[in-house]
């Protein structure tokens, strides 16, 4: 293929609404097929150093190039799923390495045809267990002392006598089939978060030629796996187990028989929203905010998200404890994007932040409150190097414990 064509499919792609309107991305994807082109497969350090600007960066103790160029995998897939579905010569960056390669359209479709369905079909949950599994492994291994202070803010979890579960905030996702062409494409819509949300859309489906059916299975966002990690280290090391669940498959009529902790963005809690009614904050839906109503003169404060996902931003998290209905403990950690839901899970799960956390409570109340939230904004790097800073911390009081 000419040169002149090669930058030509780029300069397509990154223009393509698929791929997002992402500078880093599209600077990162020049520089790989350019490199490429020179038959030169970069090093992680050069990456980070000709895009980032990173010249110490240290590979074994960052996986921000990985994370990247794992999205910019994904971004590339989705272009090819949706504008680029008829491209007879196709990008692709295998596993393992750098370079980028051209393929063609017919040998894509070839093999997915025999392992899409096979792909698609295995279950979310069981990777998960395997990764939990792999993590306490690797805990034991590494006999890690644990980093908990059984009288701090894992008290309650640690001498509870119930069974602990973790509950992750998945996405709805569904089919979209066109019987005029005979193609069908999955669908991720934000405004669609559950079986009920995707019946009144489908009521109201105008499309000709289309037919609309929700999938047996969800799709969790990246930080599930950071969540997991860091929970399964906690929990081995006071010696507790837990088991996990995504908020689409979670019952209701579990919410008495476990501690439970809850991880996810604000618009995928499901049941567990109801438990925000004492709250000083409001999630507002229709422009993805929390409202802060204030005491006093009645002001309300808006907080929304600033920036761009993919690259430098800042987002807003809740960190909520509160009294589940047969004397359990509910614990709510929530984003209005992922990023504010790892970074508030972090504040609990990371030795300094938490007892920078448990400090400032203290500071603010002399004691550590029972039940209490606590407000933060947090920075990030396409939901790398994160960190945050505590706005606001309320306790929580409760008559009577349900």
């Amino acid at each position: 293929m000419l040169e002149e064509d090669f930058h030509g499919i780029v300069e397509k792609i990154i223009a393509s609404r698929s791929f997002g309107r992402s500078d880093t991305y599209a600077n990162l994807l020049r520089y790989l097929v350019a490199c490429s082109l020179n038959k030169n497969v970069p090093k992680e350090t050069t990456i980070a150093s000709e895009i980032f600007g990173k010249t110490d960066f240290d590979p074994s103790q960052s996986t921000l190039i990985r994370v990247y160029v794992y999205n910019l995998r994904k971004k590339l897939k989705t272009y090819y799923q949706n504008e680029g579905y008829g491209d007879e010569k196709r990008l692709t960056i295998p596993k393992g390495n750098y370079a980028i390669e051209v393929i063609e359209r017919k040998d894509v479709v070839s093999k997915q045809s025999t392992s899409q369905r096979k792909k698609w079909m295995i279950p979310l949950v069981a990777a998960l267990l395997l990764s939990l599994s792999l993590n306490i492994y690797q805990g034991t291994l590494k006999g890690e002392k644990s980093i908990i202070n059984k009288d701090g803010l894992w008290g309650d979890l640690i001498h509870s006598k119930l069974p602990t579960m973790l509950v992750m905030g998945d996405l709805f996702v569904y089919n979209e089939r066109d019987t005029a062409m005979q193609l069908t494409r999955t669908i991720r819509d934000p405004s669609i978060n559950s079986l009920q949300e995707f019946e009144a859309f489908k009521s109201i489906n105008t499309k000709i030629n289309t037919e609309i059916e929700p999938l047996t299975y969800t799709h969790l966002i990246l930080g599930s796996a950071q969540w997991i990690k860091k929970l399964s280290e906690i929990f081995y090391s006071i010696d507790k187990s837990y088991i996990i669940r995504t908020m689409s498959r979670f019952n209701p009529k579990q919410l008495q028989d476990y501690d439970i902790i809850v991880v996810g963005m604000q618009k995928t809690l499901g049941v567990f929203k109801s438990f925000y009614k004492d709250s000083a904050f409001d999630y507002d839906v229709e422009n993805d905010a929390f409202l802060y109503n204030t005491d006093g003169d009645g002001e309300t404060l808006i907080y929304r998200p600033r920036g761009n996902a993919d690259s430098y931003h800042t987002d807003y998290s809740l960190l909520t404890k509160v009294p589940g209905p047969n004397g359990n403990t509910i614990y709510l950690f929530s984003g209005i994007w992922d990023t504010g839901a790892t970074q508030s899970l972090k504040n609990f799960t990371e030795a300094k932040l938490l007892q920078g956390l448990e400090g400032e409570l203290k500071s603010k109340f002399g004691y550590l409150p029972k039940y209490y939230e606590v407000f933060f904004e947090v920075n990030g790097i396409d939901r790398m190097e994160l960190s945050s800073k505590i706005l606001y911390i309320h306790e929580l009081n409760y008559d009577s414990e349900p």
